[in-house]
């Protein structure tokens, strides 16, 4: 079986954490969008970061939107 690597940050290192992946300004400014549902991710409602093809995708706080970043990580999505 396969382990997961999983890196989980306190909501008070958040914005440095954003920061050093290159997206606390885009956020802030409100150009970044969930993956998914393609709403505008803000500090209030980030969930997780994740890579797909090479790039890395940002997801929103709703269940279903993380459940479908989870099966992507998991490779169950394409």
């Amino acid at each position: 079986m396969e382990k997961e690597k999983s890196l989980m940050v306190h909501e008070r290192n958040l914005e440095q954490f954003l920061e050093s992946l290159g997206l606390l300004d885009d956020i802030q400014n409100g150009k970044i969008e969930c993956f998914n549902c393609k709403d505008k991710i803000s500090l209030n409602n980030f969930q997780s970061v994740f890579p797909l093809k090479g790039k890395i995708k940002v997801c929103c706080s709703k269940f279903e939107c993380f459940q479908i970043a989870l099966e992507f990580k998991r490779g169950q999505r394409k």
